[in-house]
């Protein structure tokens, strides 16, 4: 089969197995509408401090929670190829002609989907609660988040595949978890942080996003933080393709 025909088969048993148990991406879903009514009032009350605008503290919030959003409907999709693993239908899809790729690929489309269907839903949602809505930002920001969803969906794949333990994969989750959270300025700008924290959040992809997120959703769509946003995604979905692709043709049955 072509990598294309392959991809598309295994994208489509992927929607149809995960409409069966929708409520994983329920409770994504949940989590920044809960963020926007429980956390953006604490963040207003913050007042006049550095990174935080003085006015629609919604339009600088929900961009944070669609990255989030994002990074917890994508960052765990490893642990259900370890499921598979060890219930043995994934060893029984890789003996059948599906290009090996595209078991990576369907998946992480799927991912995709998932979040740009999210990510519309979430804004709609928060449209009463006094977000502004600039067509061409939002297009581009949901552009961007389905970018990083791909990204941290292969990320955590090629983590499920080169450890086979489901313990360390969640041991692994659990060590990268809050400091990915807290160093990606979702919930509190970066600019409060001291300079050895600020370094750190350089490296850290989903800081990246958020600026640039921020931006577009303000309808600047020609500040430099959007491009950067984008090449900063891609670069870690090519290196997680790139490594995913050759963990998956070293498998030997």
């Amino acid at each position: 089969m072509t990598l294309l025909n392959s991809t598309s088969s295994v994208l489509d048993r992927e929607l149809r197995a995960k409409l069966r148990t929708p409520w994983p991406y329920i409770e994504a879903l949940a989590d920044p509408l809960l963020l926007l009514i429980l956390f953006a009032p604490l963040v207003a009350g913050l007042g006049d401090v550095p990174g935080l605008p003085s006015t629609d503290t919604v339009q600088w919030f929900v961009p944070g929670m669609l990255v989030l959003m994002t990074f917890t409907t994508s960052a765990f999709i490893g642990s259900g190829l370890q499921e598979e693993r060890q219930a043995g239908s994934f060893e029984r899809m890789l003996v059948t002609p599906v290009n090996r790729a595209a078991l990576l690929l369907g998946r992480v489309l799927r991912v995709v989907t998932i979040v740009a269907v999210q990510a519309v839903v979430v804004i709609a949602a928060t449209v009463p609660f006094g977000l502004k809505l600039h067509p061409d930002g939002i297009l581009v920001a949901i552009v961007q988040l389905a970018v990083l969803a791909a990204a941290l969906g292969i990320a955590s794949l090629v983590t499920g595949l080169v450890l086979k333990n489901a313990y360390a994969f969640w041991g692994v989750i659990a060590i990268f978890y809050t400091p990915i959270i807290v160093t990606s300025g979702a919930l509190l700008p970066m600019d409060l942080a001291p300079d050895w924290l600020f370094a750190i959040s350089r490296i850290n992809p989903l800081a990246h996003v958020v600026e640039a997120q921020r931006h577009l959703f303000i309808g600047d769509l020609a500040d430099p933080s959007i491009v950067l946003g984008f090449v900063v995604a891609l670069a870690v979905a090519a290196i997680g393709l790139a490594i995913g692709t050759r963990a998956m043709n070293r498998i030997r049955l």
